[in-house]
């Protein structure tokens, strides 16, 4: 006996993988007990003790069969609370599927911002007056009547006149209502941006496939896998 078979042959019920136990490996196909994660159905008396395992928490599509997981392309994480730096907290159940690959921005995902538009500086021309440059502005101004011709004069004694005919200069203060009319402006903001999705994966490298543990043996091109550690008639031989 090689090394190899001393060594698997004195393996214990410590050292052999439990039903729902998983891994990675480069092989393709499934053996030994270990079945490729690909999502296939199963039927639930055959695989009953990996049934009894998952249950139906990948899918079912009737009452005989379940899924097997399927990890391909995804990273796998563990269930439980998770906390992030900035406090908020997530919940992850078996079978829960979580991300995508590409991202497009929604309006609620950007971030608070504000689209400043300066307003040069007008040139003051002397105290309390300044010189802005602007067109289609109109003004109504509405004046008080004459009244009678009324004329003051300087110089005590001096008499006075009444001219009932009109058309004199009146020097009295008459109030003047001015009313300015807004022309109306606008800003215009270029639009940019291609509205494209982006990459949305953490730098990964792919590599092997997932099996999980069946706790039966398996035939493998009709050779009985036997007992664990399973020889199979394989080219290369599993062992």
């Amino acid at each position: 006996m090689t090394s190899t078979l001393r060594t698997n042959a004195a393996l214990t019920a410590r050292n052999k993988p439990l039903t729902g136990d998983t891994k990675t490996s480069f092989v393709i196909d499934d053996h030994m007990g270990w079945l490729k994660c690909d999502g296939r159905l199963l039927d639930r008396t055959t695989y009953n003790l990996l049934f009894q395992v998952i249950g139906t928490t990948f899918g079912t599509t009737s009452a005989t069969n379940f899924k097997l997981p399927d990890p391909q392309g995804r990273v796998m994480g563990s269930v439980g609370p998770v906390v992030d730096v900035n406090g908020r907290t997530r919940t992850y159940a078996p079978g829960d599927s979580v991300g995508e690959l590409d991202h497009q921005l929604t309006i609620p995902e950007m971030p608070s911002h504000n689209h400043n538009n300066n307003t040069p500086a007008q040139p003051t021309t002397s105290a309390g007056y300044t010189s802005n440059s602007m067109t289609g502005i109109t003004h109504n101004a509405n004046g008080g009547s004459g009244g009678f011709g009324l004329v003051k004069a300087d110089g005590f004694g001096t008499p006075g006149s009444i001219d009932n005919s009109g058309g004199e200069l009146n020097t009295a203060a008459a109030p003047i209502a001015l009313t300015l009319t807004d022309p109306g402006h606008s800003h215009t903001i270029a639009s940019n941006g291609g509205d494209q999705y982006h990459n949305n994966v953490q730098p990964t490298l792919f590599y092997g496939n997932t099996f999980i543990y069946c706790g039966i043996p398996i035939s493998t091109n009709g050779v009985s896998a036997g007992m664990f550690p399973y020889t199979v008639a394989r080219n290369p031989v599993l062992i």
